[in-house]
């Protein structure tokens, strides 16, 4: 038992069960993005639960890592595994490049789900070291009900422009013999990725394929199986569909909440807006209702082709 439980009621005879809920990260980021990601991540609220943090330090830079080693938060384990080391990305060709790093990511991912699984979390929140979060989002998160959820934000591109969301339908593409349904099929997978797009922009809960970061998982969703895994045929056109959190059950569905967007930072001109997202978020009151989920529905089953 968690000697903290014991402190927390004392009049109980310490053996009230609380929750636990692991918060974890890889991380490698310069030291300006990661000093607001960790003052972000030290903000969050966690009434009658408790939290404790890992992360993967994967960091080039060693001011980076002295900042990550120096994280504590009262009350809180904080554990900074070490990364497994590879071969340097050297490689001149983006694409190249950009798998190994998924690739690299996706498994430290899994790592810190085998992580909460073998220390018995009740709850995983995975975040990434680039994101600015709402205080309140992790508890809300959690009143959500949901076993596996992830909070909406919105993917840069390196121009630094609004991209896409860390959520998909997981659309497959025809086969290329098939010409005149492949372009059939296209047409009509375009058109539920642009209504799912739409609903992304509007404040609720929606059935997705495919999480990335920012995901709440609960102790179901944790032993049922989930991972980060490649896309089978995934649409090119967007790399970090390439490892992304899927789930194999139909019991197990995915979602993605809109409500408390995070906040993305790309590049260093970010970080202004990032401060401005704090101030801002720290003088938010969030009200629990019961959360409504969109009257909108996707067959994942069953999904288009393209």
């Amino acid at each position: 038992m968690d000697t903290r439980e014991a402190s927390r009621y004392p009049e109980r005879g310490g053996f009230m069960a609380i929750q636990r809920v692991l918060i974890g990260c890889p991380v490698r980021e310069k030291s300006s993005i990661l000093r607001a990601f960790l003052i972000s991540l030290k903000s969050l609220l966690h009434k009658d639960f408790l939290i404790d943090y890992v992360f993967v330090d994967d960091n080039e830079k060693e001011t980076s890592r002295q900042l990550l080693s120096a994280f504590k938060r009262d009350g809180s384990s904080v554990t900074v595994l070490p990364a497994v080391k590879g071969k340097t990305e050297t490689s001149e060709i983006t694409d190249i490049r950009d798998e190994t790093r998924l690739v690299r990511v996706a498994g430290y991912r899994n790592r810190i789900i085998r992580y909460a699984l073998q220390h018995d979390y009740d709850g995983l929140f995975l975040v990434d070291s680039d994101l600015i979060l709402h205080p309140q989002l992790l508890e809300y998160l959690r009143a959500s009900g949901k076993k596996a959820v992830s909070e909406l934000f919105w993917i840069k591109n390196r121009l630094g422009t609004l991209s896409r969301p860390n959520a998909w339908l997981m659309e497959k593409r025809a086969l290329d013999s098939d010409s005149r349904n492949a372009a059939m099929y296209k047409k009509e997978a375009e058109r539920r990725k642009q209504k799912f797009s739409n609903c992304l922009k509007t404040s609720g809960i929606y059935q997705a394929g495919g999480l990335g970061a920012c995901t709440y998982l609960d102790r179901e969703a944790l032993t049922g199986g989930l991972r980060f895994t490649p896309a089978p045929n995934p649409d090119t056109h967007d790399k970090d569909i390439f490892f992304c959190l899927q789930s194999s059950s139909p019991d197990l569905p995915l979602y993605v909440d809109t409500v408390y967007p995070a906040y993305h930072i790309h590049l260093d001109k970010d970080l202004e807006g990032a401060l401005d997202y704090i101030r801002k978020s720290r003088s938010t009151q969030l009200t629990f209702k019961e959360p409504i989920i969109n009257s909108f529905r996707y067959k994942l089953e069953t999904p288009a082709m393209v």
